[in-house]
């Protein structure tokens, strides 16, 4: 038996391609209310800008998380707060309000509503613009995640 301070012999990870594991690193996190929108959105895009992401990804990226701000002040209480982060290649947007959450079942969409109902695209648009959205929904409020992964898809083998 080894003694207790001596390296351990057996390292499950080791020659296996282990990686250091990535922490996330804020990048912005900003409180707002409905005047601060516009703002919000130009701060947001230079943020994800420098984060690395750029030209259709950047607008859709950027749009999407503009109607989950949006969302916030108009269902949820009127304000809201945004945290930007990145996790190695995956850039994370938290958009969160303390309104009273969506008193039912989530909105999960197929499509979007008819044309002459007004509203209830924002959430189907983040989800259309985004790698993924979570919507977390409880007592204290909603917060809905959406994610980007910056690095392109591996690309699919050549056929010979």
């Amino acid at each position: 038996m080894a003694p207790p301070d001596s390296p351990p012999t057996h390292d499950p990870g080791a020659g296996l391609g282990a990686r250091p594991v990535p922490s996330a690193t804020e990048v912005f996190a900003r409180d707002f209310a409905v005047a601060d929108i516009t703002d919000l959105r130009h701060d947001l895009r230079r943020h994800v800008a420098v984060a690395g992401l750029h030209d259709d990804d950047l607008d859709d990226f950027v749009a999407a998380v503009n109607e989950l701000a949006t969302n916030a002040v108009r269902h949820g209480g009127g304000q809201g707060s945004l945290r930007l982060t990145l996790d190695g290649d995956t850039l994370i947007a938290e958009v969160s309000d303390r309104g009273g959450g969506f008193g039912g079942e989530l909105p999960v969409t197929a499509g979007p509503p008819a044309a002459d109902v007004p509203g209830g695209r924002g959430i189907l648009l983040a989800r259309l613009l985004t790698d993924t959205l979570l919507i977390s929904d409880g007592p204290d409020g909603v917060t809905v995640t959406v994610t980007r992964c910056m690095s392109p898809p591996p690309s699919a083998p050549r056929q010979p």
